[in-house]
């Protein structure tokens, strides 16, 4: 009974996703496109709006009905027009963009981006590729775009371009830069856009179709092999009344089980106050009318089969179980001990110096000022080595494409989560990943 009810649950849930999911060609998917706007000080009124004309232009070529939003960035990231809009709200919202604020949080208008498209889609990226103050790094937007199925199509504009960082973020994306935006045609830009837009379809289908396969290698490894294999992808339209109808059809396959032990249950009432053919049961005594009342009421003696008696849910113990015995004497209060997580930072001819890790910001090490927690001149170090990263309640320690690698325990590594004592080596830096506790107060 159980495993019926188990495949009869995985077959119906398999049909429900299969009816509202309806599946279709990649070239078909409504793949949105957001076009992403640098509008920070550091480009002219000029630049601003030939950038808007070669964006308009793009926009107005897209197959209609393709969803179309518009993020404006500068001191922080701004929706114009939500990734659901239309092309010709785009097109209008793109004359009135002008020039505003001290920074350029280019990451964080990315990641902000690729958050708002979880189901994959196109960034159009116009800037001179300049990050200022975000909280966030290229590569966390990379991860986020590769989880997203979110690809990165970008131009340059401006007087001061950063086009490593154009090229950097175009390829970990699987994207493409094109060059400056006054230089690259409106056609070359709307095909790199449209194969974007295909790329990013296919891997979301590709992802859909794996998470089927899991699904029907379960239902196939329950049956035990036996009848036909379920179909892994369906090219459809559901009618309207089947998601109702199949829903209807799960929840009364979820309560049967439910039911039946109801039911059960009521049977077992009815024999005990002897309504079954006693003569007839092996698993009775014999009992004549006039005595089932005695039987009910005696509480002595129970015949074979009879219900027992239900145990109390709670445990009752003596109120005297919960005092506390007098003592003598004073107790100093109890000390309340503080989890510390610290990193130990040792060099040669240099005594340890200890520095205490946050559980709500990363741990960078490198070179470089300004950019990291920790700055050292050492030369085997890179200008970004290595941060400690707070996650789930520890810490992990990330290689930062670092020249010389970096290595926990002697292994080297990408990522790694600490555990106390581990050592953490970047070229000639040793430190020391440490839980220490100390009271409060």
């Amino acid at each position: 009974m159980a495993r019926y009810s188990f495949m009869t649950l995985v077959a119906a849930i398999i049909c429900v996703h299969l009816a509202v999911t309806p599946i279709v060609a990649a070239d078909d998917l409504a793949t949105p496109v957001v076009v992403a706007v640098d509008t920070s000080r550091s480009l002219s009124t000029q630049e601003l709006a030939a950038t808007a004309a070669v964006a308009n232009e793009v926009v107005v070529d897209l197959p209609a009905g393709s969803p179309v939003g518009l993020m404006a960035f500068d001191d922080e990231p701004n929706w114009i027009v939500a990734p659901e809009g239309s092309a010709s709200e785009v097109s209008v919202a793109l004359s009135s963009l002008s020039p505003s604020g001290s920074f350029t949080l280019l990451n964080d208008a990315l990641f902000s981006a690729a958050r708002a498209l979880p189901d994959g889609g196109v960034v159009l990226l116009i800037t001179d590729g300049r990050d200022e103050n975000s909280a966030t790094t290229v590569e966390d937007v990379a991860g986020l775009c590769s989880t997203n199925h979110v690809r990165i199509v970008a131009l340059s504009v401006g007087r001061q371009v950063d086009e490593l960082a154009l090229r950097r973020l175009a390829l970990l994306t699987d994207g493409a830069y094109l060059g400056r935006s006054d230089r690259a045609g409106s056609a070359e830009i709307g095909g790199a856009v449209e194969a974007a837009r295909r790329a990013c379809a296919a891997d979301v289908a590709a992802a859909e179709t794996a998470a089927l396969s899991v699904v029907d290698e379960a239902l196939a490894v329950s049956s035990a092999g036996g009848g036909d294999a379920v179909p892994a992808t369906v090219v459809r339209e559901a009618p309207w009344w089947l998601f109702p109808l199949l829903v209807v059809l799960t929840i009364a396959v979820l309560a049967t089980p439910i039911l039946l032990w109801y039911w059960r249950r009521g049977q077992m009432a009815t024999v005990a106050v002897g309504e079954k053919d006693w003569d007839t049961d092996p698993a009775f005594v014999p009992v004549s009318a006039d005595g089932v009342a005695d039987l009910l009421d005696s509480s002595d003696e129970m015949p074979p089969g009879a219900p027992m008696a239900e145990e109390p849910d709670e445990l009752m113990l003596d109120p005297s179980a919960y005092e506390r015995l007098p003592f003598e004497g004073d107790i100093d209060k109890t000390s309340v001990l503080d989890e510390r997580h610290v990193l130990i930072l040792k060099l040669k001819g240099q005594p340890p110096r200890t520095f205490r890790l946050q559980d709500d910001r990363a741990f960078a090490v490198g070179r470089a000022p300004s950019v990291n927690t920790l700055t050292l001149e050492e030369k085997t170090l890179s200008g970004q080595h290595f941060k400690v990263v707070p996650h789930e309640g520890g810490y992990v320690a990330v290689d930062l494409e670092s020249t010389n690698g970096t290595l926990v325990n002697g292994q080297k590594i990408r990522a790694r989560r600490l555990e106390s004592g581990d050592r953490i080596r970047a070229g000639e830096v040793e430190c020391e990943f440490r839980i220490m506790l100390k009271p409060l107060g």
